[in-house]
């Protein structure tokens, strides 16, 4: 079998998972890992098994063995390297948040045309049996016609967790808003004409909390909220013309279980905590090898960064926001 051989962009703790996903997909190698300078790069190198080969990030990017490159830095990064590893003829998987504005998605968008590579934003869930069976399920109208979504996604992040750092990137709606938004964009298909957004700031001035509004066409709505200061929270609701869906996730430390009810129905899925990210590797790395399109297009991760730029507006605005 063909296999893609991976080079990894970063450290930290989501290497974890996302590194021995590409140790475990069938049609992946991992080559090799980049921290910021020599030294986290040849203890991480050490840590996974992995030839301590580069330097820096740059090193990486120009091995000429390595096809594609997972980028899991930090978010205000995002764009600068995704952009020069197109550059260098990389595909590339590129850790969520996408960017940190609709503007950088559409300059790696550009750079991604340029080059002919493909890159996609990593969002394991999609890749994830439950999310897809729910899909099927729902399509067969045991619900109805989906009118309201309420979803929610929080956990306590630590004092020195990078996302307290708004330099960087950190904030609720960017780390944990996306999914909510996400879930609501699969689940309702279709894309919300308008937006409206509280947030709540912490000292650092990064958003602790946020609370949206989605309006979706046919009078449609969805409900979504994030914190980084409440309790682990990875759940939402379905309201449909016929009946109510409730989903929930319950993690714990090896292992993740998604419970649907619905009718008096109850179904869960269970799989350990780097399955998704196995398949989300295995489904990436066959469309590159096969020469076939994504399961996620660029467009797709760009239009995630455009209604988060509006959800930003609408709370600095204290307006709803319609989408262009």
């Amino acid at each position: 079998m063909r296999k893609l051989r991976w080079g990894v962009l970063g450290t930290g703790k989501i290497i974890s998972k996302a590194g021995l996903a590409i140790h475990n997909a069938d049609n992946s190698e991992w080559i090799g890992i980049a921290g910021r300078n020599e030294d986290s790069s040849k203890e991480a190198s050490m840590k996974y098994g992995l030839p301590p080969k580069y330097s820096q990030y740059q090193d990486l990017i120009d091995d000429p063995e390595i096809d594609a490159v997972y980028i899991a830095l930090l978010n205000h990064l995002h764009k600068e390297w995704a952009i020069k590893a197109l550059e260098a003829g990389k595909h590339v998987l590129l850790e969520k948040p996408f960017t940190l504005n609709k503007g950088e998605a559409l300059e790696i968008m550009e750079a991604a045309k340029r080059s002919g590579a493909q890159i996609m934003e990593a969002h394991a869930w999609r890749h994830q049996e439950a999310y897809s069976a729910i899909h099927s399920i729902l399509r067969e109208g045991v619900i109805g016609e989906i009118g309201v979504m309420c979803g929610h996604f929080s956990f306590m992040a630590p004092p020195d967790s990078t996302r307290w750092i708004r330099e960087w990137g950190g904030g609720a709606l960017y780390d944990l808003g996306c999914y909510p938004i996400a879930w609501s964009r699969y689940y309702m298909q279709a894309e919300p004409e308008e937006v409206d957004c509280r947030l709540t700031f912490a000292k650092t001035g990064v958003d602790s909390r946020f609370v949206g509004t989605l309006y979706y066409p046919g009078n449609r709505v969805a409900h979504c909220s994030a914190a980084l200061d409440m309790m682990n929270g990875s759940s939402f609701e379905l309201y449909g013309t016929k009946g109510r869906m409730s989903v929930r996730s319950v993690i714990e430390p090896n292992s993740v279980t998604i419970i649907a009810e619905y009718g008096g129905h109850t179904q869960k899925w269970i799989s350990d905590r780097v399955q998704a990210y196995i398949s989300q590797v295995e489904n990436f790395s066959a469309a590159i090898l096969n020469n076939k399109p994504l399961s996620y297009s660029v467009e797709d991760a760009v239009q995630q960064m455009n209604i988060s730029d509006a959800l930003f507006k609408a709370h600095e605005e204290k307006r709803r926001i319609a989408l262009s």
